[in-house]
């Protein structure tokens, strides 16, 4: 949890900077790269936590990937983060940044689940009816999923709208379970 807690403040501070600088698109597609080669490296993840090496060669190991164009503030960031010892929350800095970046910038991102797959029409149609109940760009993932049996489920954040046949299925049955007892 504190994990947590310590990445939003990077990240906020992180964003900050980016704000200012106009630089958020960019410093989110370093910080997701940087991300990702953490995540997909274990040999990257041991040098980093190798106890022998000095605060001084991470750092400039963790710089050597980015080109002298980057911003010297994106490189102090990652400075402070070695100095810190706070490499090891880097993915969860990078999805804070993510989520904290989309909000700053009227995004919000929906998980579409559906038993067939949706036609560019209702793709379309559901994007612009989740836009103007939000009032934010929405982007939409859409997977389709056989065991819904009919209908569509949403994800929006931490809120789910539920309009699958599975659901109203189990409703159906925890009324009817209710009613025997």
């Amino acid at each position: 949890m504190i994990e947590k807690t310590l990445a939003k403040r990077y990240a906020a501070a992180l964003l900050c900077v980016s704000q200012k600088e106009n630089t958020l698109d960019e410093t989110g597609g370093l910080l997701r790269a940087l991300h990702d080669a953490y995540e997909q490296t274990p040999l990257l993840r041991a040098l980093f936590q190798h106890p022998k090496l000095s605060k001084a060669k991470r750092k400039a190991l963790i710089r050597k990937p980015f080109k002298s164009n980057t911003k010297k503030s994106f490189l102090k960031f990652l400075d402070l983060l070695v100095e810190k010892n706070r490499i090891g929350i880097l993915p969860e800095i990078s999805n804070a940044y993510n989520d904290l970046a989309d909000a700053a910038q009227g995004v919000v991102h929906v998980q579409v689940h559906s038993f067939l797959p949706l036609s560019d029409k209702e793709k379309g149609q559901l994007q612009e009816k989740l836009k103007s109940i939000t009032g934010k760009t929405v982007v939409m993932e859409h997977a389709t999923d056989p065991s819904l049996l009919g209908g569509v489920s949403l994800r929006i954040g931490n809120s789910v709208v539920d309009g699958t046949v599975a659901n109203r299925l189990k409703e159906l049955e925890e009324k009817l379970n209710r009613l025997q007892r």
